[in-house]
């Protein structure tokens, strides 16, 4: 007995031992890729040394003796923290993620060939070749950059990703930075997912209640172009992005002038709202030079700060939601090449694409038309719908934007950068020591046909576009006497009425004003505590309507969910159970009033930011058309009551509004276990000023996107402003700053955003030093 127990000991020991080595092993080959802080690197590429200094939460704080060396160290760092990320940005972008994550991943691949990302990026630079405008300046600072991605890619280790996918990145160039805008623009527009289900919703419904799904009603009628009521329009890729990537969903901003500042100085704040992702959309850097200094929030791919300050000046941006992006539907001749346009054949272009799939002998061909108005989405939506798309322009050059903006002395030099750039549509929002300021970035199209978040006819040529505004037809605001400039995704002020756009409820518009106007003077620390605050002014209304019409059914008034709703403060807190209470009666309510709508096409519109305004303006208004054949009062409590059996119905907020941060190799069970972050409760909800949205109306409150950074400068201290990150500026999970941030997110907190080299040496990170 005692030598079986001893065998079964030493057994066990050899088992414990077995895996102490393995996991020894694993974090060893796990840390060799982290990325190197601290000591002395050789970079041949540079030409004079260049100091990294990380400050507290790992943002490197980049000193070079000229900008060239300063972007070919952006590029190197953000490599040695983010590599994966920038692969799988450009495998995205580029349509090449089944390359190596293999069927899964096709659809999206066919989408942004579809797109023509690439193409269009080198048909503008082409252009501008030949039209002698072709900025040498600015590519020579893109190839710096991609010059220090691609060092470290061939010189250090690669990240644990690229050993689990077994396979190394091919060389980056200034094109990849190109079709990473092409994305930013695609996330911005609805068009691919509302305008064919719109068209199918006008061709079910009667026109009085087709308006009032919309989000704005033309003086027109609505004309259906072509339509085909046997074929469904849309699909599931257009509708479902994936998970762990990008998208952007809207975002908030507002400037306040001196009169307005507790301190006399001018305040910036913004806070755009993008899908959660891991690692963290942005990655943040301060690039300083004798003569050029940036702190900024860049994109994976692209070397200029999208977001940005320095001493002198701040900007940000929100999304305009301008319709820049439409679809047409083609008559094409196939066997001859032709499409009719304005009532003439006309040949097409078409252009072969292969898709190579991991584990797959041979490579998915698409033959993809391009017609006058754009590329025919035949492998993304239903057949013969051809997209026409602000980007597509060969004026559209974002990165001669981004860096003339980053560059930018003054506020005259700043607005003519926005010029250079026909997409994506973005509200700027600027602020110097002098100086706020709104414009409006990107193509604003007047069209012939106002009903253009539906199928237009691309034959008859009674659809197309009249022209572009010139820039200063453009809304803008410079100075107001009011002394408050604010932008949250709704109909921009002063554009004008035939004018289309997906314009968000004016719900967190309408809010952040309201309350900015209640305070004579604001402070840094009280603009960052309205950044975060969990409510939404139409709240109230809705509340006065729902107590009501339980009141008058006088039904379930002594339930727990009336007594927490009739004494709510209508914020939407963690630990309360009444936003939980009102966002599931909400859901009910919907589905209640649209269960006419086929379930599939319901389901797609509850995820449109039409739905939304629908909901709202419903509800206030007891003559809407949706109301015709039911009575106002009994919905409300038949919602009720279906709310009450509801398995999370007397769960906190937190419990059911939940935050995960999704790595792209964590989509799938069970690797989310692994990759992913999270869940985490959270406080605010859907159009709260604290924006954190649900995938769609009528389901579960699973936050997908909300505020990827929270940003507040005040002019008085520029040296020393606010930020915060969701997670971590760092794309390893063995890196300190991985997830360093997460606990401050999740609690609404702020963090400090360095200017001053001094300050940041002082949190004694250690330094890094590359020399040629």
């Amino acid at each position: 007995m005692s030598r079986s127990i001893q065998k079964t000991k030493v057994l066990l020991l050899g088992v414990i031992l077995f895996v102490a080595i393995g996991i020894y092993s694993g974090v060893q080959f796990l840390r060799s890729s982290l990325a190197p802080t601290t000591g002395e690197l050789q970079l041949p590429i540079l030409e004079s040394p260049v100091s990294i200094t990380r400050d507290r939460f790992g943002i490197p704080h980049i000193e070079a003796a000229n900008k060239l060396d300063a972007l070919r160290a952006l590029g190197f760092t953000m490599a040695s923290e983010r590599l994966f990320q920038l692969e799988i940005s450009r495998r995205l972008t580029n349509g090449r993620l089944s390359e190596v994550l293999g069927e899964s991943t096709l659809e999206f691949d066919k989408l942004y060939r579809s797109l023509l990302l690439r193409p269009t990026a080198e048909r503008m630079i082409a252009h501008e070749k030949a039209n002698g405008t072709f900025d040498e300046t600015l590519w020579t600072e893109m190839e710096a950059y991609f010059e220090g991605v691609n060092y470290y890619a061939a010189h250090f280790p690669l990240p644990y990703e690229f050993t689990l996918l077994q396979f190394k990145p091919e060389p980056f160039s200034p094109l990849d930075a190109y079709v990473m805008t092409g994305h930013m623009a695609f996330s911005f527009a609805t068009a691919l997912t509302a305008d064919p289900l719109m068209t199918e919703l006008a061709s079910l419904l009667p026109e009085e209640k087709f308006h009032e799904l919309r989000n704005e009603v033309p003086d027109t009628a609505v004309k259906i172009s072509q339509t085909r009521p046997s074929e469904k329009l849309h699909t599931s890729v257009a509708l479902d992005l994936p998970k762990g990537f990008a998208f952007f969903e809207g975002s908030n901003a507002w400037l306040l002038d001196r009169r307005l500042s507790k301190s006399a100085e001018n305040i910036f704040a913004n806070d755009p709202h993008i899908a959660y992702s891991l690692p963290a959309v942005w990655f943040e850097a301060h690039l300083k030079t004798p003569d050029f200094e940036i702190y900024g929030h860049y994109l994976p791919l692209i070397p200029f700060a999208v977001l940005g300050h320095n001493h002198d000046k701040a900007w940000g941006f929100t999304m305009t939601l301008t319709d820049d992006m439409d679809l047409y539907r083609e008559t094409l001749d196939r066997q001859n090449k032709t499409a009719i346009f304005k009532n003439q054949e006309e040949p097409y272009k078409e252009t072969l694409e292969e898709i190579l799939v991991k584990g797959e002998k041979e490579p998915v061909r698409l033959s993809i038309i391009e017609t006058s108005h754009g590329p025919v989405l035949d492998y993304v939506l239903q057949k013969d719908l051809a997209l026409k798309w602000s980007f597509h322009r060969v004026e559209n050059n974002t990165m001669k934007a981004l860096q003339k903006m980053n560059d930018s002395k003054d506020i005259k030099e700043f607005e003519e950068a926005l010029k250079f750039a026909t997409a994506p549509g973005l509200n700027v929002m600027y602020s110097d020591k002098k100086n706020i300021a709104w414009w409006m970035f990107g193509d604003i199209a007047l069209k012939a046909n106002p009903n253009s978040d539906l199928v237009l006819d691309g034959s008859s040529g009674e659809d197309e576009y009249v022209r572009y505004l010139n820039w200063d037809e453009k809304p803008h605001s410079v100075n107001p006497t009011e002394g408050i400039i604010v932008s949250a995704n709704a109909r921009p002020q002063g554009l004008r009425k035939d004018i289309r756009g997906d314009w968000q409820s004016a719900d967190r518009y309408e809010t952040i004003l309201e309350s900015l106007q209640a305070q004579k003077k604001w402070s840094a620390e009280e603009t960052m505590a309205l950044q975060v605050a969990n409510k939404n002014h139409m709240t109230k209304k809705i509340m006065a309507v729902l107590l009501s019409a339980l009141q008058a059914g006088n039904t379930h008034l002594h339930t727990e969910a009336y007594n927490s709703l009739s004494q709510w403060n209508l914020e939407n807190l963690d630990n309360s159970k009444a936003p939980t209470f009102y966002s599931l009666w909400l859901n009910e309510i919907v589905k209640l009033l649209l269960e006419e709508v086929p379930e599939d096409l319901q389901v797609a519109y509850l995820k449109t930011p039409y739905a939304w305004m629908f909901l709202e303006r419903t509800l206030l208004n007891p003559q809407a058309n949706w109301w015709t054949g039911k009575n106002q009062v009994h919905l409300i409590n038949e919602a009720f009551a279906k709310m009450l059996q509801h398995p999370d119905a007397h769960k906190t907020w937190s419990k059911v509004h939940t935050l995960e941060y999704v790595h792209p190799l964590g989509r799938i069970k069970p690797l989310n276990y692994i990759f992913n972050l999270g869940p985490y409760g959270i406080s605010g909800a859907y159009n709260d000023i604290n924006n954190q949205k649900m995938s769609r109306l009528g389901d579960g409150f699973k936050v997908v996107a909300g505020p990827s950074t929270r940003r507040v400068i005040d002019f008085k201290d520029t040296a020393h402003s606010w930020g915060i990150n969701p997670v971590g500026n760092s794309g390893h999970m063995l890196s300190s700053h991985y997830k360093d941030q997460v606990g401050l997110f999740i609690n609404s907190k702020h963090r400090p955003q360095l200017l001053n080299i001094e300050d940041v040496e002082k949190e004694n990170t250690g330094v890094l030093k590359l020399v040629p």
